[in-house]
């Protein structure tokens, strides 16, 4: 999979199950998730003022950097 080009988020979400495994990652959503909801709330809030655009671009970067630290290539879809 190493410098596999990946177009698809299922296709990296997919990868990163597979190799951080899913006690891991269900691990780190646990983590993740007591702040999950005050984040949905604010990210609504601000793409109803207008910074959708910016939500999106920092989505981005982020899933590159997944797909870096997975040692492959995203391309958005």
């Amino acid at each position: 999979m190493k410098g596999m080009k990946l177009s698809n988020r299922p296709a990296i979400y997919s990868l990163a199950l597979k190799t951080f495994g899913p006690e891991a990652q269900a691990l780190k959503l646990m983590e993740e998730a007591a702040e999950l909801a005050d984040v949905e709330i604010m990210i609504e809030q601000f793409r109803l003022n207008g910074m959708g655009l910016l939500i999106d671009f920092h989505k981005q970067k982020k899933l590159e950097r997944l797909a870096e630290r997975l040692g492959v290539t995203y391309a958005a879809e």
